[in-house]
């Protein structure tokens, strides 16, 4: 047996060599994913290659550091055939691993197999290469664990190098560690087979071979090859690290620009955007304060804009657009700022300026958006609405600033369009229904703004005041108290009048009960339905739940319905008014002779009450046409059981006439306007003639009727 001794220095370059071309290896395959596609394929080739040859060096090296008492010889041609088997094993099997977004197990189990063939080829053809007779002893079960440590050593680098290639986050370190296990894996694999081989002591070196390479010349051409690839991969590493990182600042830089212009810009005009006009309005405002400066605030708004984008599409509308805010922005002196800051919506700020000094500028801007525009062989004709809000008179924030200028332009478009208007208080009036209506409505119940208020219902033939219909009232903060007609058709459209409706059904019950409590029992309440709240699915439970909550009869308590609600979907009010009958609950037609006005229909439909429109009260004379028709109606109703209630009833001519033709039951401002109810004890003293309203008296024949029918 030959004594062998190992160079500690050799075996430490040898690992130190296995450790940088993994390190390169892995940097190189961390690069494709963000490459394109020639710069791919040859980080993608440079990978294999020097992970190959950075194998091959190591297993030689390591061959030199081994020390024996005889010169040793490499065979030239084994030797050549080892670099070529690791440097295409390696990139085969690199090519294999990141070729595509994810690293199947099946792409990993043949990169693997490549690659450890690769590793185990290139030893053994190396070993095969040292020029001995009959000189090594092989132990199988080191070869065996040679080639495991090869697969697992092959595996590991492969998932490392494809997993490294999408981290982002600490790379250096990772590629660091990486590179350090591919490194040893790859040295315990070389020593591994390295000491399966036990060297004779009969061996010799074979002499006179004409291609073969000394011990001395391998250690220089593996040094040479080595350094010159690691180190030219290194550069050109760092080189492009440096370029990538140059290339990501300046891109990082350009999308800084890009986003700050994006941020403060409008991206079609150029125009400064909402965000910037707000900045700039905020400073000047502040400047203002300090300095006591006037200044404007003009909204403007393109008239019939979205027919432009409907006729000739958006690229026109675009291109107009454009347009627009060139002849804006020519009309304007430097230190005003003009921004889009939607659609086709402009607002201008205008430092120190009067309002004679907005008014002119706003009259060239309207002549000079009222000349036609020429686009795509199209002549467009469009014109221009503004409105102006002036610092201090109209408001003291942007807020206010922007609703002035906002409320007098949509004055202009409701006085015609193309023209300018300067804020007055009176726009607020009549701009009020619109979007501010609703802004203010949509929080009127949360904040307890609604009211019932009550009118009383005089009973002709009892002389006396026997309920009220409760009618409701919105107390605005700023307006006062609103009527119905301001606020119900807001309540309608938009749904709100569901969750206020049912409000008012709670309260009106909650009021009964508050009077039965001061002892007027015999007062009952009408309270009106619309048809939204009719329709919902549950609404005869939700009058049972609230009467049953407060303890009420039903008997006290009359749900008014107009015609037209009555008479939708009859089938379902005709089971509906059933129900309302057999628990004792009054159905009352209201506002008749505005709706089918056909008493054949009605007379299907189980109500109990009729109450004419006052619309027949305005003209009622003794030989007028509409005491004719209130005579018939009066006649017919009493014909089908049906108990009669006039509305409107506003003079004591316009009560004799409907008592003389037996009406019922009077409503109108002739006995009280509509109070609420802690002032009804006052509104019933100031009554100009003598109405009995104490409880003792006899229910009125409508609630009689009722009492003995359901008794």
């Amino acid at each position: 047996m030959l004594h062998v001794s190992w160079d500690p220095v050799l075996v430490g370059i040898s690992f130190l060599v296995a450790f940088i071309a993994s390190f390169v290896a892995l940097d190189s395959a961390g690069k494709i994913a963000a490459s394109n596609k020639n710069a791919a394929m040859f980080w993608r080739v440079s990978g294999g290659a020097t992970l190959g040859i950075g194998i091959w060096s190591m297993h030689f090296i390591g061959m030199l550091a081994m020390k024996m008492p005889m010169e040793m010889s490499y065979h030239l041609e084994l030797t050549l055939l080892s670099l070529l088997a690791a440097i295409l094993a390696a990139t085969l099997a690199i090519n294999i691993a990141v070729a595509g977004p994810t690293l199947s197990p099946k792409r990993l189990a043949l990169a693997t197999v490549l690659l450890s063939s690769g590793v185990v080829t290139m030893h053994y053809v190396g070993m095969a290469a040292l020029m001995m007779h009959d000189g090594i002893i092989w132990s199988i079960p080191r070869i065996i664990i040679s080639v495991v440590i090869a697969v697992i050593a092959s595996s590991v680098g492969l998932w490392l190098a494809f997993s490294l290639r999408l981290n982002s986050k600490r790379v250096l370190l990772c590629h660091i560690a990486a590179a350090m296990a591919m490194g040893i894996a790859i040295a315990a694999m070389h020593y591994t087979g390295m000491s399966a081989a036990t060297f004779s002591s009969h061996a010799h070196m074979m002499a006179n071979h004409i291609h073969q390479v000394g011990e001395e010349g391998l250690s220089v051409w593996v040094s040479a090859i080595t350094l010159l690839l690691l180190g030219t991969m290194l550069v050109i590493s760092m080189v492009d690290s440096q370029m990538r990182t140059t290339r990501l600042t300046e891109n990082l830089q350009l999308l800084n620009k890009q986003l700050e212009q994006q941020a403060r810009y409008d991206g079609l005009t150029g125009l400064a955007n909402r965000s910037q006009i707000d900045m700039r309005l905020l400073a000047c405002l502040q400047q203002a304060r300090l300095t006591g400066a006037e200044f404007g605030l003009v909204l403007m708004d393109l008239d019939r804009f979205k027919l432009i984008n409907d006729a000739w599409g958006h690229h026109v509308g675009d291109n107009l657009l454009v347009s627009v805010a060139n002849r804006l922005s020519t009309c304007l002196p430097p230190k005003m700022t003009l921004a889009r800051i939607g659609g086709d919506e402009f607002i201008l700020l205008a430092p120190h300026s009067t309002e004679s000094e907005l008014a002119e500028l706003c009259n060239r801007m309207v002549e000079s958006i009222r000349r036609p525009f020429y686009h795509s062989g199209q002549i467009l004709q469009i014109s221009l609405s503004a409105g102006i809000s002036m610092y201090p008179a109209d408001g003291d924030s942007p807020q206010e600033l922007k609703l002035c200028a906002d409320t007098a332009m949509y004055h202009v478009k409701r006085n015609g369009r193309n023209g300018w208007a300067v804020y007055g208080d009176a726009m607020l009036d009549s701009s009020w229904q619109g979007a501010h209506l609703l802004q203010d409505l949509t929080q009127a119940l949360e904040r307890n703004q609604f009211e019932l208020w009550y009118q009383p219902k005089y009973h002709v033939q009892e002389n006396r005041i026997y309920g009220f219909e409760a009618l409701l009232r919105w107390r605005h903060p700023k307006k006062g108290i609103l009527l119905p007609s301001v606020f119900l058709p807001t309540l309608q459209n938009t749904g709100l009048i569901l969750p206020v409706g049912n409000w008012a059904i709670d309260q009106a019950c909650k009021q009964l009960r508050q009077w039965s409590k001061e002892g007027h029992d015999d007062w009952t309440l009408s309270i009106n339905i619309s048809a939204n709240q009719f329709e919902q699915q549950n609404i005869y439970e939700l009058l049972c739940n609230t009467l049953s909550r407060y303890h009420l009869s039903p008997l006290r308590l009359t749900i008014e319905l107009t015609e037209t609600t009555a008479m939708r979907g009859l089938d379902r009010s005709l089971q509906i008014f059933h129900d309302f009958n057999r628990i004792g609950l009054t159905v009352s037609i209201d506002n008749f002779g505005t709706g089918y006005s056909n008493m054949l229909l009605l007379q299907n439909l189980p109500a109990r009450e009729l109450k004419i429109d006052r619309s027949f009260m305005k003209d009622i004379r003794d030989d007028s046409k509409n005491v004719k028709i209130v005579s018939s109606i009066i006649h017919i109703a009493h014909s089908m059981n049906m108990n009669v209630v006039a509305e409107g009833i506003e003079t004591e001519e316009q009560q004799r006439l409907l008592t003389q033709l037996g009406c019922d039951a009077l409503q109108g401002s002739l006995f009280s306007e509509p109070v609420p109810p802690q002032d009804i004890d006052a509104a019933l003293s100031r009554m100009p003639f003598n109405i009995h309203s104490t409880s003792t008296a006899a229910p009125p024949i409508s609630l009689r009727r009722n009492m003995v029918k359901h008794a």
